[in-house]
């Protein structure tokens, strides 16, 4: 099934194999969890954001095994191009990651300090990370169209417009002051083109 291999390609090498490399390079996972005693606006975005992936998964899996069905088997042309496009936001996210460096993070550690990255596709995109994420759910979307995987695409989406607008700018701001706020005025939040 061309989604569970969409699926189980991001998570080998967007989620494992980057915290496999981080540690290697660091000694440290990368993985900032939310303290239990952050504010909410912290905490469920990040929570909701995890199970919006592990619900997929699941749906996949069940999807692979016949045990629920698609409302409607779409072209094979069309799941073909939303493999390609699953790939493409794959792709997207590990050079993201890559190009990040040390300064990687799943999460924000508000006592921590990282580079402001400003190089390769972070030259046109803030969250360039998060606009492969978009392209990969819209993949699977189309790969596994199912009522179930929109609304976890749709979750997903609005967690991330919670932490980058809650979370991950204002740590910025606090952090990088100046220099974030001109970067975030000549480029986009997601979409890696310059209008």
């Amino acid at each position: 099934m061309i989604s569970l291999s969409l699926m189980t390609g991001f998570l080998i090498t967007a989620v494992f194999l980057r915290i496999i490399i981080q540690y290697q390079r660091t000694g440290d996972s990368g993985i900032r969890a939310a303290s239990t005693r952050a504010p909410v606006i912290e905490i469920l975005p990040g929570v909701i954001f995890i199970l919006t992936f592990c619900f997929a998964l699941a749906l996949v899996v069940l999807g692979y095994l016949e045990l629920i069905s698609v409302l409607h088997n779409l072209p094979m042309v069309v799941q073909y191009v939303g493999f390609l496009l699953g790939v493409t936001g794959i792709a997207i996210v590990v050079i993201s990651q890559f190009q990040m460096g040390n300064s990687w993070r799943i999460g924000v550690d508000q006592k921590e300090s990282t580079s402001l990255i400003t190089h390769g596709l972070y030259a046109n995109s803030r969250n360039p990370i998060y606009f492969g994420l978009l392209l990969f759910w819209i993949g699977l979307s189309v790969t596994f169209p199912h009522p179930l995987l929109w609304l976890s695409a749709t979750m997903c989406w609005i967690c991330i417009e919670l932490i980058v607008r809650k979370i991950e700018e204002p740590y910025l701001i606090k952090e990088h002051g100046d220099a974030f706020q001109q970067y975030a005025f000549r480029t986009n939040r997601y979409l890696p083109l310059n209008l």
